[in-house]
């Protein structure tokens, strides 16, 4: 069985979701892992990719983290009302 290997650091884990969904939609698969989540010490998510599909993952993830509206898209399926 081939092992993981760190894709990206992510600060919360609402992003690090997000980004394993779009990497998964693009036939990539991914998961989330929190290595360090001890109270009081920083904490980020990683996310992990099978080394083989490592570069394709680079290619078709966003470099930016993830607006709030962009969250509550993937999270809900329902785009943001315009302001009238």
């Amino acid at each position: 069985m081939e092992s993981w290997q760190e894709f990206r650091r992510i600060p919360n884990l609402p992003s690090a979701q997000a980004l394993v969904e779009v990497l998964q939609a693009e036939g990539v698969p991914a998961q989330v892992e929190a290595p360090s989540l001890l109270p009081g010490v920083e904490s980020y998510f990683v996310v992990v990719v099978f080394p083989a599909l490592l570069h394709r993952a680079r290619w078709v993830a966003p470099e930016s983290q993830f607006q709030e509206s962009e969250l509550v898209f993937l999270a809900t399926g329902e785009l943001p009302s315009k302001p009238e």
